[in-house]
């Protein structure tokens, strides 16, 4: 039998791996100069909201470590994953509380922690990085299966003005695409092949701005309060 083909890597695993790049990256998206940051916080705080104290949180990829005093300040414990060393050593300048209790390198689509060894899994700033389903629901299938509760994402969706204005620029610049947007319709299809069910999505000025966020819960699982 033939071996499947490699699933080809998105650009988020490619253009943070130096020091130097993933220094760049954390100057570049200070909270201080983005109103977005304060507004997704509000977003990812809601569903935090719903988990007990305590909880443990794994945030994957978790960057410069943008969410860390997120949820330790909730009282959530929190573990790092990013495939990116430089994007993790970044994100150790950050630590702050006994919460953090490390790091680890790994990718999503493959992630080293046994079933059911998390309360929520975060997925934030990925999926528009990954153009191939197959790959979008390996990342999906390995969050539901290390979570006992929610797995939290942000994607881009094509049914907004930004991602009109981005398309057109593109097309006059004679830039390629990179990565992926994808509906929520779509996604509610692709985590419901992956053992997940789509509770809820929000998001700021929705069909304005590109940026949604979705929460979505173990098919299991009781509807969340």
């Amino acid at each position: 039998m033939r071996e499947s083909a490699q699933p080809k890597q998105h650009s988020a695993q490619r253009d943070w791996q130096s020091p130097e790049a993933a220094a760049d990256y954390r100057r570049k998206r200070d909270p201080a100069r983005f109103h977005r940051y304060h507004q997704e916080e509000a977003v990812l705080a809601a569903w935090l909201d719903g988990l007990p104290a305590g909880a443990l949180v794994l945030d994957v990829p978790c960057g410069t470590g943008r969410w860390i005093r997120t949820l330790t300040r909730r009282g959530l414990r929190y573990i790092g994953g990013d495939v990116s060393l430089a994007m993790i050593g970044e994100a150790r300048t950050v630590v702050e509380a006994d919460q953090t209790l490390g790091f680890v390198n790994a990718d999503v689509g493959r992630l080293p922690f046994a079933d059911r060894s998390v309360d929520c899994v975060i997925i934030w700033r990925l999926l528009h990085h990954v153009g191939q389903a197959e790959y979008r629901q390996a990342m999906l299938r390995e969050a539901a299966r290390i979570s006992r509760g929610k797995v939290l994402v942000s994607f881009h969706h094509p049914m907004s003005f930004t991602h009109l204005r981005k398309a057109v620029q593109r097309k006059l610049s004679g830039r390629a695409s990179r990565g992926s947007v994808i509906t929520h319709w779509r996604l509610k299809r692709e985590a419901e092949g992956c053992g997940l069910r789509l509770i809820e999505t929000k998001g700021f000025r929705k069909f304005v701005s590109i940026n949604w966020f979705a929460c979505l819960g173990k098919a299991h699982s009781p509807p969340a309060g």
